[in-house]
């Protein structure tokens, strides 16, 4: 498992260079984040499919194996939904404004593609975990309902997506902020409940295959530092640019009054 961090580390390290002093431009950041993810899984979808040919007359390795492809999938279908999104987002507006006080200066370039290796070799370790270990219980019921749960909140973030950039893209909404859809019925910020709840699903999807309290405890890093990236880091981002542009729109105001920040009910 050791190659897959540190190679996870390396690709992010060639983009951070290529970023910083090819092109001076955070363009490819989301390509070399969600790119690596997709790498990931499909190498442990690969391994874990001939894995489970070669011990077929096996059933608690193939069970193991099972567990781990649902997941590979998982990893594979929304990674690659991220990348396609987030590429033709910036290719549209050709810059990130997360990026705005980041781009020119190396060393606080450096910590976002350090954040990001971070970020995706915590959230693989559920699945590495899972595949190390080979041997699982069989999928059971609440597998299945896991399944369609982590389903439910992908169509939940894509179709998120969706309506905000179909709401960007009128002229009329120029210099306006999305109070509409999901944004409005579920919270302000959909797509990150969505990013969170989807590897809590994964990860409690890989627990139950996991004999190891050890190894149940380490894949908790995955979900934690999601929800804490989520939570702490983006969800504040975000928010706070929208304060700054729409400190004077009593409209917003009122949105901000009625409408959940992330978590329904909570917050």
């Amino acid at each position: 498992m050791l190659w897959i961090y540190l190679t996870v580390f390396l690709i992010q390290f060639i983009g951070f260079l290529h970023a910083a002093f090819l092109i001076k431009s955070e363009r490819y950041y989301d390509v070399f984040g969600c790119g690596t993810f997709v790498l990931v899984g499909l190498l442990s979808l690969v391994k874990n499919y001939y894995y489970e040919i070669e011990h077929i007359g096996d059933s608690g390795y193939v069970y193991g194996l099972r567990r781990a492809l649902i997941v590979s999938i998982f990893i594979i279908v929304w990674s690659a939904r991220l990348v396609i999104f987030l590429n033709d987002r910036i290719k549209k507006n050709k810059k990130d404004k997360r990026f705005d006080n980041v781009r020119n200066n190396p060393k606080k370039f450096f910590i976002y593609w350090f954040m990001q290796s971070l970020w995706i070799n915590f959230t693989i370790t559920p699945l590495l975990l899972v595949t190390h270990q080979h041997y699982s219980i069989s999928l059971t019921l609440i597998d299945y309902i896991l399944i369609l749960l982590w389903s439910a909140f992908f169509t939940t973030e894509a179709v998120a997506d969706g309506q905000k950039t179909l709401f960007l893209s009128k002229p009329e909404n120029k210099g306006k902020f999305i109070n509409q859809g999901l944004w409005k019925s579920l919270c302000r910020h959909p797509n990150y409940l969505s990013e969170i709840m989807m590897h809590w699903i994964i990860y409690f999807i890989c627990f139950r295959g996991l004999n190891s309290y050890w190894y149940q405890f380490v894949s908790l890093i995955s979900p934690l530092f999601t929800s804490f990236l989520m939570l702490k880091i983006s969800t504040p981002m975000m928010e706070k640019i929208s304060d700054e542009k729409f400190s004077g729109n009593p409209q917003y105001q009122a949105y901000k009054k009625s409408t959940y920040k992330i978590i329904p009910f909570i917050n």
